[in-house]
């Protein structure tokens, strides 16, 4: 908290003094004398200054650095009616947008479209903004996302070039690379995960409603921390644009395979998601005094429910402003999975073989404040961000399973109950400072909290004897009936400082030739995880009623020695078994970097950089495998490396629309906490563990990017990438008679390669002389992967020498189609959203085993919006209709490919109202 608090002493010792902070006015103009076609070449001016521009071949025009006030902004073309529009209102770092036409007759100011919104909120804005930078970056803007009918950040993610979400794992796949190759920031200061298996934070926790946009930075630059190789995914909160604003929204929906089940819930938990504690009440393993029962709650009618507000308003303070922003939301929603679930050995034999039914409710808050206070051209702003997500599962497994069902009328049963409760707290502060006209300066510090909790995770394991019809709790091993309690705390220091200096004579729209940039970040990570784990060890095979398992599981039967009560530990006089395990770990990164880009012409543009990045990462344990804290002879895991990182980028422009980057670097992956630390996290069907002999990936990256924009948000795209890692990590089955995964480098290197193409097309768009317009969209992205990488550790009896990488889907496509009506009183958005991926490896085969491989599904969306008034919005999605099934599939040796998991997801319908001032 020190270094916390030093921090933000500097900050706020910065003393400048600047104007005004500008804005800009852009849009599209048509020629209605030619049906709508763009019209390029017509003037724009502000009335009574000398600012002004002309418009593109795609009728795209932008006036930048106006500073905040009205203006009366004037179109003309050679032979048509000029158009004055009066009383534009320009905002300090806001684009206002003006689309309209001109033909030979004067347009009514009523026809004219005019919007002020955010830069980030704005689709044609990230646009420009993406056509006008250096570097690649791609952007979804709010206004996207309510196009796609998108939730979440995860969701807007997946809608980009590239980008796609395997089943049952956490976050994103970039280019074929998983969670550990990419990075996660808001604001661009760098988020904490809440889950110990996952390096970042997971991105449905971002509800839309806080969200203005979602960047995807594919390319490293020297201002990102350097440990990505997939992509930096920087989330963009929302801010006020406007004097003020009130929302509020309601929507209900239902799941066409949860809505009517005989639905089990996890006893203890609420419908609010709190209440479960995850402090064991045990203070001796004589006294059972578990405060939750075994036997799971049951309900009908699972509806989901969500609801959001936003509250904002700005307060001018002499000639500076302050702006104030309060969002809020709530979401409930239910699913239920039927299927079954395999392990096989090469020979395609099952090894275990159920049937399942899994119940899954989860339920989230969000509540985000904003403070924005602009002076002169300085800016000063606070967000404050609380996310708690509780997601509550029900699984039930029957059917046969190795050391379980060993007799031949006998049969497996495994229920298990568990609540994931997370809470992520966010505090940024960030500023501009407008030192000179030259030279600037953002200054931004951030403290992170997260607390993720397991209370109370119960699994019980039961025989059930086909003869005797009659279920017998499992014995052999005391784990197969457990409870178990984690806590994970992790506190977080960010720091970021950035100086910019322009330079050379100023060119077109009062740029500089060039600019520097140095710069210096700083980021400490603590880690506390503890885990405490009870198990039940009974003497002999006892009849249960799997409806009714606390009449066995109770103190009674402790007492009478039925049962006795052990922990990870074991027991013993030598050590109090009711000490958690635990891992800790510190991370400190310190790192200096620089650039400077230069416009040798209008053509011809370079940016370099590099970074110099020390790491130190420290990792202490005390688990069920080893400790470093009482063992002697096992060190903790410290690892400290300092990176050198360079990168480039060189932008040809053979017209204004006609874009070629060029850019590469160096990065690296650092294995996180959880991947050193030799702690076993147990699963149903797989168990998971560190390996404390990790190193560090390095990763060499070069992608070439082609964009042809021709009007509007309408661009084709196509990019080519390569990347070579050095020492790639995987998580693999380990050699071992348990199915234990860890982690592993798994070879020499890795190569992936491959091609993207994004396409925005405006099929047409039409206006009648009653004030009602008509568009159709046509949306799509595509890419194509090539990876290899070489399976040579000795560690690993890989079934194959070299394979694809995990997550890496060969072909990805994403395309949606959108019409838009807009009217006076009326309005009306709808979409039609597909997409699809190819098979990918789930998890790389070993021993003679195939790999386990997700088959290709495609996943179509519905979604319309629209507003029946000035105050009141309606909306409706249908999601997942085709409602395919998801699959796992695993070839053996005699040429058979075995369905080792299936299920369906089930169809989400969803209706909303919103009303806003």
């Amino acid at each position: 908290m020190n270094k916390f608090l030093v921090l933000i002493a500097f900050l706020l010792t910065i003393v400048v003094n600047a104007q005004e902070t500008t804005g800009s006015i852009a849009g599209k103009l048509t020629d209605r004398e030619m049906n709508g076609e763009p019209l390029a070449f017509a003037n724009v001016t502000i009335k009574g200054t000398s600012k002004g521009t002309t418009s593109d071949y795609d009728g795209l025009y932008v006036l930048n650095k106006l500073e905040p006030g009205t203006y009366t902004v004037v179109f003309s073309f050679v032979g048509y009616e000029t158009l004055e529009i009066p009383n534009v209102q320009v905002v300090a770092d806001k684009v206002t947008e003006i689309n309209t036409d001109l033909g030979a007759s004067a347009a009514s100011l009523d026809e004219v479209v005019i919007t002020t919104v955010s830069r980030r909120d704005s689709e044609v804005a990230l646009l420009l903004e993406q056509k006008g930078a250096i570097e690649m970056i791609e952007n979804i803007s709010a206004q996207e996302l309510a196009r796609k009918g998108v939730g979440d950040a995860q969701g807007a993610l997946t809608k980009m070039a590239g980008v796609s979400k395997q089943e049952g794992v956490k976050n994103v796949f970039v280019r074929g690379l998983g969670d550990r190759y990419n990075s996660t920031t808001l604001n661009g200061l760098p988020l904490p995960s809440e889950d110990p298996e996952y390096k970042n934070v997971a991105l449905d926790f971002f509800d839309s409603n806080i969200i203005n946009s979602v960047g995807i930075n594919k390319t490293f630059q020297s201002s990102l921390y350097g440990d990505f190789a997939g992509a930096n995914i920087d989330i963009i909160s929302k801010e006020l644009y406007g004097k003020e604003t009130i929302q509020v929204g309601i929507g209900s929906g239902i799941n066409t395979r949860a809505v009517s089940e005989d639905f089990e819930t996890v006893d203890g938990a609420s419908w609010f998601g709190y209440g479960l504690s995850s402090d064991s009440p045990i203070s001796s393993l004589d006294n059972y005094s578990f405060e939750n029962s075994f036997a799971p709650n049951r309900q009908n009618s699972q509806v989901n429910l969500n609801a959001n507000f936003q509250l904002g308003k700005k307060f001018n303070i002499g000639e500076n402003s302050l702006k104030t922003l309060l969002i809020g939301s709530f979401d409930s929603k239910y699913s239920y999975n039927e299927g079954n679930t395999k392990e096989i050995n090469a020979q395609g034999l099952p090894l275990r073989d159920l049937d399942f039914q899994k119940y899954q409710y989860n339920v989230s808050q969000i509540l985000m404040a904003n403070v924005d206070y602009g002076f002169g051209e300085n800016n000063l702003s606070f967000n404050s961000l609380y996310i708690h997500n509780n997601t509550q599962s029900v699984g039930n497994y029957f059917g046969q399973s190795a050391n379980i069902s060993e007799e031949t009328d006998d049969s497996a049963y495994i229920k298990r109950q568990q609540v994931n409760d997370n809470t992520v707290f966010v505090n940024q502060l960030l500023s501009e400072f407008a030192l000179t006209e030259r030279i600037s300066l953002q200054a931004s510090v951030g403290y992170n909290m997260t607390r993720a909790n397991e209370p109370d995770r119960r699994q019980n394991t039961f025989v059930y004897n086909q003869t005797n019809d009659n279920y017998r709790v499992a014995v052999g091993t005391p784990a197969y009936n457990l409870r178990f309690f984690s806590e994970l705390e992790e506190d977080e220091i960010v720091g970021h400082l950035n100086a910019s200096y322009a330079y050379g004579e100023m060119g077109d729209e009062e740029q500089p030739k060039g600019k520097i940039n140095l710069g210096y970040d700083y980021r400490n990570t603590d880690r506390r995880f503890d885990f405490l784990q009870f198990n039940h060890d009974f003497g002999s095979p006892v009849v249960i009623d799997r409806s009714n398992p606390d009449a066995v599981f109770n103190q009674q039967n402790l007492s009478d020695g039925t049962f006795r009560l052990v922990t990870n530990s074991g027991f013993g006089d030598d050590f109090n078994p009711l000490d958690p395990f635990f891992y800790e770990g510190e991370k400190d990164i310190h790192a200096g970097f620089a650039s400077a880009f230069y416009q040798f012409n209008e053509a011809f543009t370079v940016n370099a950089g590099v970074r110099l990045e020390h790491i130190k990462q420290y990792v202490n344990w005390d688990t069920n495998l080893s400790s470093s804290e009482n063992n002697r002879n096992t060190d903790p895991s410290t690892i400290e490396n300092t990176y050198l990182l360079p990168s480039f980028t060189g932008k040809y422009s053979f017209t204004k629309n006609s874009i070629l980057r060029l850019t590469g670097s160096k990065t690296y992956t650092f294995p996180q906490f959880k991947e050193v630390a030799p702690f076993v996290y147990e699963n149903v069907n797989f168990s998971s563990y560190g390996n404390p002999d990790l190193e560090a990936s390095d990763n060499y990256n070069l992608d070439l990017k082609y964009e042809f924009y021709f009007g509007g948000n309408q661009i084709i795209s196509i990019t080519g990438f390569y990347k070579k890692i050095k020492n790639p990590i995987n998580r693999v089955q380990v050699n071992s008679a348990a199915n234990q995964l860890s982690y592993i480098n798994s070879g020499a290197e890795a190569d992936v390669a491959g091609a993207e193409l994004e396409v925005r097309k405006t099929i047409f768009n039409l206006e009648s002389s009653e004030n009602r317009k008509h568009e159709l969209a046509f949306g799509l992205n595509t890419s194509y992967l090539y990876s290899r990488q070489d399976l040579t550790n000795r560690n690993t009896n890989f079934t194959n020498s070299e394979d694809e990488l995990e997550g890496a889907s060969p072909w990805v496509l994403n395309t949606d189609l959108t019409y838009n009506y807009d009217s006076t009183n009326f309005n009306l958005m709808s979409s039609v959203v597909l997409n699809y991926f190819s098979d990918r490896i789930y998890s790389l085969g070993v021993q003679e085993q195939g790999n386990i491989v997700e088959t290709g599904i495609p996943t179509l969306d519905f979604i319309a919006k629209g507003t029946i008034s000035q105050h009141w919005g309606v909306s409706a999605k249908v999601q997942n209709i085709l409602d395919p099934e998801f699959q796992l599939t695993q070839d053996d040796i005699n040429g058979g490919t075995n369905v080792i998991n299936n299920f369906n997801k089930g169809i989400v319908f969803s209706l909303g109202l919103s009303y806003s001032l």
